[in-house]
């Protein structure tokens, strides 16, 4: 399994409110409406048609599905695709920075085969980096 690592993000919530507002996304979805236009632009379509799922549309793939299959609380939030052709999981670490902080790192899991690793990487390493600020933008 390939694993791409996105950069953590600052945010000056505790680790225990992120991680019951990511096992619990409706408190999300409200949330997203308050951002900034340029954050909400970044986003995409991101939208959360149940608690326990979120989805969004990924230029040439469609709209990707993702559900709360794990969660280990306070620290990670494990996330399996429930649409596309291959395994793909967004695991998002929680760690404390601090009484009132945490820093979010999304990584990416998926079952690609060797020779399309090349070619489907970039975009996966890419994907990684934002999941990670959209987890941070939203729990701001």
């Amino acid at each position: 399994m390939a694993k791409y690592s996105g950069k953590p993000t600052s945010v000056a919530v505790a680790q225990d409110v992120i991680f019951s507002r990511l096992t619990n996304l409706s408190e999300l979805q409200d949330r997203i409406s308050t951002l900034p236009d340029e954050v909400k632009q970044r986003m995409g379509t991101v939208h959360f048609p149940s608690p326990d799922t979120l989805a969004f549309t990924a230029p040439g793939v469609g709209e990707m599905l993702f559900r709360v299959a794990q969660a280990t609380a306070p620290s990670q939030v494990k996330f399996v695709c429930e649409t596309g052709m291959m395994p793909i999981y967004v695991v998002v670490d929680i760690t404390p920075d601090g009484d009132e902080a945490s820093k979010v790192a999304a990584s990416i899991e998926a079952e690609i085969p060797m020779m399309v690793r090349p070619l489907v990487g970039p975009k996966l390493q890419e994907a990684a980096d934002k999941f990670g600020e959209m987890f941070g933008s939203l729990n701001a």
